[in-house]
This record gives structure tokens, sequence and C-alpha cells, in this order.
């Protein structure tokens, strides 16, 4: 996948987010594009870092990770799953901190992804890092950073609710968490049915294993 088209489903979520997105009365692509922005950022400084500041963090990673390739495919399913939707939700609920913990969960998650992209190119080369992300990436990474905008503008809300200023927070996180049922669920569950089933294949394919 050419890296245009993966950085332009980042900014482009799928259709039904498009035509669900003005929330009262407002789009949200302001808070995707600075979520995103934010990633993207975050994605640069984690590539940009020192390898060596994380070989241990690696090494408890792949013993933590390792007997997750042994575990059935439809438990391993619900964990992915269940994961991505509980940090998805508190990206959205904990939104009401005048958006700071979505700030923080976009910026650490994109550092992350960022360093461990790093750590692949060097040992796998840049072919396997882009099959082990890249077709469940580009949906369930959209996902979360719709999460974290929508947090972000539940934030906004917040923070002119602190001000004294009209707000509508409590309106604006109910219709956020309306988009997380409708939108953001279903885009995970299949991004997890993608990263069980297709994933580990094309990541074994180009790695010839």
């Amino acid at each position: 996948m050419p890296p245009s088209t993966f950085l332009l489903s980042l900014m482009l979520p799928p259709v039904l987010i498009l035509q669900e997105s003005r929330i009262q009365g407002g789009p949200i692509f302001g808070g995707q594009a600075t979520t995103t922005v934010i990633f993207a950022v975050a994605i640069v400084l984690g590539i940009a870092a020192p390898l060596d500041i994380f070989l241990g963090l690696w090494q408890e990673l792949g013993d933590l990770l390792g007997p997750l390739e042994t575990i059935n495919p439809l438990l391993l399913f619900f964990i992915i799953f269940v994961n991505n939707a509980v940090k998805a939700l508190g990206a959205i609920g904990l939104g009401i901190l005048v958006g700071i913990p979505p700030v923080l969960f976009v910026g650490i998650n994109g550092f992350i992804l960022g360093a461990v992209v790093s750590w692949a190119k060097s040992v796998q080369g840049l072919g396997y890092v882009v099959a082990s992300i890249a077709p469940h990436g580009v949906i369930e990474i959209p996902m979360l950073l719709l999460a974290t905008a929508l947090g972000f503008m539940v934030g906004l809300e917040s923070l002119k609710w602190l001000r004294r200023r009209e707000s509508m927070v409590k309106s604006q996180l109910l219709a956020s968490l309306k988009l997380y049922v409708k939108v953001v669920l279903p885009g995970l569950a299949v991004a997890a049915v993608i990263e069980v089933l297709v994933t580990p294949w094309l990541a074994g394919l180009v790695s010839g294993g």
C-alpha cells in the first residue's frame, strides 16, 4: 500500500462516518484533523527515538504477547476487540476532562506505534511492517482517531462550561456515545477479525514464514 493511500485512510474514515459526522450542528472534521496531526507527529517522534531505549520494553512485550500466538482465534478476537473498544470508550468519556485524556491517548499510542514500526523495520524490513499493520490498521486506526476526536470535542464543550460560556457538554457526550455504538464499535469488530485472520497470514507470507 502506497504511503499516500495509508495517510488518506487516516484523514478520510469510511463514508458512514462522514455521513454521521455532524455532532450538535457542527462537523467533527476539526477534531478529526487535530487528533490526526497529533497522532502523525507522535509517530514521527517514535520512529526518530533511539532504538536502544526500547530494547527492554521489546523483550518484555515479546514475553507478554508470546502466548497469544497459540491462543484460540475466537478468544484472541475477543481480547483485541474488547481492548480497543474500552480504549475508544475511555477516550470519549474522559474527554470531559477538558479534552486532555484523548490528546494524551492519541499521542502516546502514536509514539508507541512509531517506535514499534522503527524496531520492526530494523529487524524484519519495511514490507513486514506494512503487512503487519496495514490490513487491520486502515480500519482500526481511523476508528480510534474518530473516538479521540469525539472525546476532544466533548472536552471543548467542557471547557466552555468551565469558562461559564454556553455549553452543550451533555448532549455532545451523548451524541458521541451514539456514534461510538453505531460506527466505532462495528469498525473495531471488523478490524479485529482482520487482525486475527488476515494480518498474521499476510505477515507470514511476507516474512517467508
